[in-house]
């Protein structure tokens, strides 16, 4: 995007310098048009595309009929103007867009290398027509202009295979409308031909080879239920053309996001690809139980791929970094030259881009590209350098998807369970520390986890009760049964540990909390083991292996406590009453802790240069998400309205040399990522404190009521301070003290009748009085991420 604002920027420059009578003029306007619209696509903006599109009718008006760019700057005209009508749905901007787009086309010779191009563009805007209107006509007639732009595109063209998904979107309407078998049969071979367009963008490709993986199964589907699939082979065949396209499109997801791009400018990207590493893992399964060859059914290397395509697929932004922020001392005994050039390289792209690239008005475009140019070299350089340190003894799987004994190794002595969501199926892969093996989970749906997501988001429901049981029935009890974990506890000794790894939506959900809670229930997930969450098995890995850079320097005794009991420039809640009262309660544990209690001023400078010195962060004040832009997601100090400590500022201040011991968000939604495309890149503020180093993070995924911060935190820290500062201790303090505070609904609900239900109260005012007899469920939200 920085790149976009400058060339903007320049354009504008340019175009102010250029008399009104020079020959060139249009065209230089044409630019500025071109890169409003594209800002438009990139942020949205209305105010960028209308002056698009009122700079593209001047040029067309400025331009003589007989101008050899006419017919170009005609369609950019007819571009703006359609996607005007996607934003605001006007039909007069859809039909002026599709006349424009044909006197484009008219305009242009048969032999024109751009014919193919403009051919493209009415197909599209009569494909949306025909979505506005139900008109077959237009819908054909718009995969007639498409089938002939890809006529018109060499095999060896690039947009090629652009041009080939838009003539399969098309299809596949009339394959909607008519259920014609030479529609499917024909989308699907325009699918699989544009995915072997090498030479096509890899976003492009992963689009396409996603598609042809859906309808491969669609067609299966069709086939079999109407007997026209007789032979077995060709059955089983089917299914693996679709998981092996779905596999290759998942290992492009990392080349789609390069480490030289922002981290804004990933997310953009992989929004796209929502889901796409679920849908490979379980069509992994779904073939391999239809293998004819035994050796692919064999079950615990069907589970292993599965979950490598997982690892491989989620998270990607996340993976990239932690990269980049490997720990290398073993290759620096080994090879110290290749370690030495790998954390050069590693600086320079561990750098914010935007920061490094952010030039004032004086800087010319020459400066500015040359530092972009560093960025895209250094990026090849780094990869170059991975695949020459992979040759290298012991190190071939450097940087690479856990081996199947380093998953097995990472669940030593604690097992994990990845939980699958996908439309074809749900599984929960369970990693012990001898084997690996995959569990179906024939009553989890995701449907059903999307209609609870969504009801968590616009306001968590006044009675849990149903989702909670549901997700005891679908996915924990399953997972604890097979794991042997069948009963309560004994009350005298520490709860087993289970790490939790949800895909997808179900991430937002309370897999912790699930369970049937009533007096004497034998059947919760709090009474047989604690939780804790992580958002991948290389995360786990990542954060164990992260150590002091320089071992002799003595460890930190700070723990930065942030009390923001009055936030400025809130409308309604600038007060927390309780936050003084938990900070205070921190402050007196501190010396039982042997730590110094550290309070900057809480201003976001001052707070991130504490953060290099500390062993423990406490926040207590309000958090806040932004559902558009998970990087905007901040905690709110005095300085938040003009400089905000967010996501994107925490992810990016590395910690590793001398890494915190644990981060306490006691604020509202500080594990919760609500943009829907990116749950499983895990974008918030509890990822964002680990990224940057801290080996523990207690977070929340919704609003949490002021009063009882107080007492989870209390139980947390004293929990420490009787066992010890260990990473069992954190998450065995966070158990007890949110079972605490779940015991004490429990019993209130032996005396109170009826179901046990809740009125959840707002994050920041007084509890309110528990109504018609319901349970209250505000110990919910709170959870642990760490290592």
């Amino acid at each position: 995007l920085d790149d976009l604002n400058r060339a903007i920027d320049i354009s504008e420059r340019a175009m102010d310098a250029t008399p009104q009578d020079y020959p060139d003029r249009a065209f230089r306007l044409n630019n500025i048009g071109g890169w409003l619209g594209r800002r438009f696509e990139r942020t949205g903006s209305i105010d960028d595309l209308n002056r698009a599109i009122d700079i593209s009718e001047r040029v067309v008006d400025a331009t003589p009929q007989d101008h050899p760019d006419r017919a170009a700057w005609l369609n950019n005209f007819g571009a703006w103007l359609g996607r005007r009508f996607e934003r605001e749905g006007s039909i007069n901007d859809l039909n002026r867009a599709i006349d424009i787009t044909y006197t484009a086309i008219d305009a242009t010779p048969q032999d024109h290398p751009n014919r193919a191009f403009r051919l493209n563009n009415i197909g599209g805007w009569l494909g949306r027509r025909f979505e506005r209107t139900g008109s077959i006509d237009d819908l054909n007639r718009a995969i007639d202009m498409a089938n002939m732009a890809v006529g018109a595109t060499p095999q060896d063209h690039p947009d090629r295979a652009l041009r080939l998904n838009n003539f399969g979107i098309l299809i596949g309407r009339r394959f909607e409308q008519s259920g014609s078998t030479d529609d499917l049969n024909r989308l699907i071979s325009s699918s699989k031909e544009g995915w072997s367009c090498h030479s096509a963008s890899p976003s492009t490709r992963i689009i396409l080879a996603r598609r042809a993986a859906i309808y491969l199964i669609l067609q299966w589907k069709l086939e079999k239920s109407s007997h026209l699939l007789r032979e077995a082979v060709t059955l089983q065949w089917k299914l693996k053309e679709s998981s092996h396209l779905l596999r290759e499109a998942v290992n492009l997801l990392p080349i789609v996001s390069p480490r030289s791009s922002q981290h804004t400018d990933k997310q953009h990207v992989l929004a796209d690809f929502a889901g796409l590493a679920s849908m490979a893992a379980a069509m992994s399964l779904n073939a391999a139980a239809m293998s004819l060859n035994p050796a692919e059914g064999d079950k615990e290397e069907k589970a292993y791929d599965a979950v490598k395509l997982l690892e491989l697929g989620r998270g990607v932004i996340a993976s990239l970094l932690m990269d980049m922020r490997a720990d290398v001392s073993d290759l620096s005994l080994r090879y110290p030259d290749l370690a030495g050039e790998f954390l050069s390289l590693r600086d320079e792209l561990d750098s914010p881009a935007g920061r490094s690239l952010a030039l004032s008005p004086s800087d010319s475009p020459t400066s500015w590209e040359s530092q972009a140019k560093r960025r895209r070299e250094a990026d090849l350089k780094f990869s170059e350098l991975v695949t020459t340190i992979r040759t290298k003894p012991e190190f071939h799987n450097f940087l690479l998807p856990p081996t199947r004994d380093e998953l097995m190794a990472a669940a030593n002595p604690d097992p994990i369970v990845v939980v699958n969501l996908s439309g074809f199926r749900c599984d929960a892969f369970i990693i012990e520390h001898d084997q690996i093996r995959a569990l179906n989970l024939s009553s989890l749906t995701l449907k059903k986890v999307q209609e609870y997501a969504q009801q968590l988001r616009s306001s968590p429901p006044a009675d849990m009760a149903p989702m909670l049981e549901w997700l005891w029935e679908a996915v924990c009890r399953p997972c604890l049964n097979a794991l042997g974990f069948t009963g309560n506890y004994p009350s005298s000794g520490n709860p087993p540990h289970v790490w939790w790894i949800p895909t997808g939506p179900l991430s937002k959900l309370p897999l912790h909390a699930a369970g049937i809670h009533v007096p004497g229930s034998t059947e919760t997930v709090l009474d047989r083991v604690m939780s804790s969450f992580a958002p991948s098995i290389r995360a786990l890995i990542h954060g164990r292996q992260r150590r002091p850079r320089d071992p002799s320097r003595p460890p930190s005794d700070h723990a930065l406590l942030i009390a923001m009991s009055k936030t400025p420039g809130l409308s309604t809640n600038r007060i927390l009453p309780s936050v003084q009262d938990e900070v205070e309660m921190l402050s007196g544990l501190c010396p039982a802790l042997k730590l110094q209690a550290i309070r900057p001023p809480l201003r976001k400078a001052d707070v991130l240069k504490h953060l290099e010195e500390c062993k423990i962060f406490h926040f207590a004040g309000h958090g806040k998400t932004d559902p558009m832009e998970p990087s905007q997601s901040q905690l709110l100090l005095e300085d938040w309205e003009s400089d905000p400590l967010t996501v994107g500022d925490l992810r990016d201040h590395k910690l590793q040399d001398n890494p915190p011991f644990l981060s306490y968000l006691s604020a509202c939604s500080t594990g919760s990522n609500q943009a829907e495309n990116l749950e499983d890149e895990g974008i918030h503020l509890v990822s964002a404190f680990q990224l940057a180093g801290f080996r523990h993070v207690v977070g929340t995924l919704w609003e949490v009521v002021d009063a009882h911060c107080v007492e989870v935190a209390r139980v947390l820290y004293e929990t420490l301070r009787d066992e010890g500062m260990t990473d069992y201790a954190v998450c065995l303090g966070l158990h007890r003290a949110v079972k605490k505070l779940r015991d004490r609904e429990v019993d209130k609900g032996s005396e109170r009748a009826g179901r046990p239900a809740i009125l959840l109260m707002d994050s920041e005012t007084e509890q309110n009085e528990k109504v018609g007899g319901m349970m209250n469920y505000y110990w919910v939200p709170f959870v642990h991420f760490g290592v």
